[in-house]
């Protein structure tokens, strides 16, 4: 056991609870603009889906990870938004099955993590439950922007405990 699985289970129904408001949406509602600048409701999940996916490969492949690393090296200030923008014109049911795919396989990689294991990132190294709770935050700011733009008012719950303890 890794210590992760409240924080894993935690991610997996916030990850959930915004897929339930992308899921039903019309292509072209997917192309709405969220708060964030030049950002649509696609930009959102396709950062999302980079993002988990990045995270899949550092659990899975610490030598690509490596790679990545030092790929975003050459445009540290950029590299996530232009992976977003690639990601970001995936015709949506594709984007979306995409990142139901991964999510799930990184909640179930997050949860394998031995204890005392520490996973690379672009910041120092964490534990599975501190990438876990990572992807939490992201999953629940970047759905606070879908939940704007579709104009549906999304309440707190006990799950973002953990991001609120990151926040103390």
């Amino acid at each position: 056991m890794t210590g992760a699985e409240q924080f894993v289970d935690d991610l997996r129904d916030e990850s959930d609870a915004l897929d339930a408001l992308v899921g039903p949406l019309s292509a072209a509602e997917w192309g709405q603009p969220t708060p964030a600048p030049g950002w649509t409701i696609a930009h959102q999940i396709a950062h999302l889906w980079w993002t988990d996916r990045v995270a899949l490969t550092s659990v899975t492949d610490e030598a690509a990870f490596a790679r990545l690393l030092a790929d975003a090296a050459a445009n540290p200030l950029g590299f996530v938004d232009e992976a977003t923008e690639e990601l970001a014109v995936t015709p949506p049911a594709q984007l979306l099955a995409d990142w139901r795919t991964t999510r799930a396989r990184l909640h179930a990689e997050l949860r394998a993590v031995p204890a005392g294991r520490k996973l690379l990132w672009f910041g120092p190294p964490m534990s599975a439950a501190s990438m876990a709770t990572a992807r939490l935050m992201e999953t629940w700011a970047h759905g606070l922007d879908v939940a704007d733009a579709l104009g549906v008012r999304r309440p707190a719950t006990a799950r973002l405990r953990s991001i609120a303890h990151i926040g103390v």
